[in-house]
């Protein structure tokens, strides 16, 4: 009787140990997050000096799609300069433990430039081209809540939803190259109006290049490329500070501007909110403010 009941038993006993495992690997894990105020540090203009309305030299590129993009998009998680995560437009993020189903829960209360409010809805729309290029599928479980679910397992998702970008979420409106406040924004009011970039390439003609920083028409420019010693000397005599990038890239910054701190390892994520013009006379101004 003992030998008869022994291989049921047995296989009840297998049948348990699976399904206790398969639930176990399809727990939801939370992902400790950081608050991502630390990421909007305020200006502090005097009167009139968060009026400005700037013009930047800059080469056409991807490099500056990114920045701009930086401005205006904002992603759902970034690393802060300790290599913690920081929560951006997620409030939490849990995670399976075998990595296949990640949920996301919307940051409540988040103004959006159009008028309206972050929801997963929106979120799922941003991000749902990005997940069906690796195989997955995005589900909106609630209003603020949403999954995206994996064939696979996906170790570097975090890395994924820190450059995955919602539109229309940020401190800035963009319209092509130019950038204009967002008044509404949850972190507060940024210290620039306007911010437009300019990209004729015979602007970066070594001479006029020169002549433009000299007379200091742009807050910042990035070195063109060949620049006669001649007008490389006058560059440096003028009231700008020179910033040599990882990716290889000059950066020329007025030291009249407060506050700007490019990003050395990746320039695009370098952050205009707390940037304020830091002088009366900066910079040059084709709109007269």
């Amino acid at each position: 009787m003992k030998a008869r009941l022994a291989l049921p038993i047995a296989l009840v006993l297998i049948v348990l140990a699976v399904g206790g495992y398969l639930v176990y690997q399809n727990t939801l894990v939370p992902i400790p997050l950081l608050e991502g105020r630390e990421l909007y540090l305020k200006a502090s203009p005097e009167f009139g000096e968060d009026a400005a309305r700037f013009e930047v030299l800059m080469p056409v590129g991807p490099g500056l799609d990114a920045l701009l993009a930086t401005q205006s998009e904002l992603t759902l998680i970034e690393k802060s300069s300790t290599g913690a995560w920081l929560g951006q437009l997620a409030a939490g993020l849990q995670a399976t433990r075998h990595g296949r189903r990640w949920r996301i829960t919307v940051r409540p209360g988040w103004p959006m430039q159009d008028g309206s409010t972050l929801g997963a809805p929106r979120v799922a729309t941003a991000l749902g081209p990005e997940v069906q290029r690796l195989g997955g599928e995005v589900r909106v479980i609630d209003p603020m809540v949403l999954d995206l679910r994996f064939k696979s397992r996906q170790d570097d998702a975090l890395e994924w939803l820190s450059r995955w970008r919602v539109p229309g979420t940020g401190p800035f409106r963009r319209q092509g190259n130019t950038l204009t406040r967002f008044d509404g924004f949850i972190h507060g009011r940024a210290g620039l109006a306007a911010l437009t970039v300019v990209t004729d390439p015979a602007l970066m003609e070594s001479h006029v290049w020169a002549e433009s920083l000299a007379s200091a028409r742009w807050a910042w420019t990035v070195f063109p490329g060949k620049v006669a010693p001649e007008d490389m000397a006058k560059v440096r005599l003028a009231p700008y500070d020179e910033f040599r990038m990882k990716d290889g890239s000059v950066w020329f910054l007025s030291r009249r501007l407060r506050r700007l701190r490019p990003n050395t390892e990746d320039w695009t994520r370098t952050r205009l909110f707390g940037v304020w013009k830091g002088a009366m006379d900066l910079p040059y101004d084709p709109l007269g403010m």
